[in-house]
């Protein structure tokens, strides 16, 4: 009877560099290729993880679960499953087209995504100051079922783009602020911004949110559109 690998999920940790260089080389590509590139990843990875959950099961049967072997098998199944939903969120990333952009305008969209990179629905996503007032002028924008999000601003004739830097924040369906950007957002006129947002599990409320967003912080209850 051939013995399992008594070290499953080291040829797993030691690729996670790869991996993610792999996902940035195809992000940079912003081709059709990118998109191919990564699904193909990611479906190397899932038969990965396919062969890491045999591994682990025939450990179990053949030394039980609390064996140190077991264990270290199966953390590698969650490493292995961690590193699909990331090449997932990439996926999603990498097919997702680019807005239409107003000669003078910018774009600010990508994904808000909860707990095991599951997507966060009925987000309401908006713009603030350094001093976390809320900038109505760029709108707001709702999370749809896949947690993408859009905000398309096109602004008025002879205003320049915004100078002072803004910061993504987020509240969710109760109106409860959920995220506050440490990293400032400067749209550059002309162009498209893409990112992904996790939200922290278990996370506070982040205080009070703006009494605007406040009344329109539930998607369908104002009719609102971002």
């Amino acid at each position: 009877m051939n013995t399992p690998s008594q070290n499953p999920g080291g040829a797993a940790a030691s690729s996670a560099d790869q991996v993610n260089s792999a996902l940035n080389t195809a992000l940079a590509a912003s081709d059709s290729s990118a998109a191919t590139t990564v699904a193909n990843l990611k479906l190397v990875r899932q038969a990965r993880v396919s062969l890491l959950t045999r591994t682990a099961a025939a450990l179990q049967a053949q030394y039980g679960a609390n064996d140190p072997r077991t264990i270290a098998a199966e953390a590698a199944v969650s490493a292995g499953n961690a590193t699909v939903a990331r090449i997932a969120v990439a996926s999603q990333q990498a097919a997702t087209p680019a807005p239409t952009v107003a000669a003078a305008g910018w774009a600010l969209h990508g994904r808000v995504y909860a707990t095991q990179l599951q997507p966060a629905a009925q987000q309401t996503v908006y713009l603030v100051d350094a001093t976390k007032a809320y900038q109505s002028q760029y709108g707001f924008a709702y999370t749809d079922a896949t947690g993408y999000f859009l905000i398309n601003y096109a602004p008025p004739a002879g205003q320049p783009a915004p100078a002072a830097p803004l910061y993504i924040a987020i509240v969710n369906a109760k109106a409860e602020p959920v995220y506050l950007a440490t990293v400032a957002f400067q749209p550059a006129t002309g162009s498209t911004t893409y990112q992904n947002i996790a939200l922290t599990a278990g996370e506070t409320p982040l205080g009070d949110p703006p009494a605007e967003i406040r009344k329109i912080a539930i998607p369908g209850r104002s009719g609102a559109a971002g």
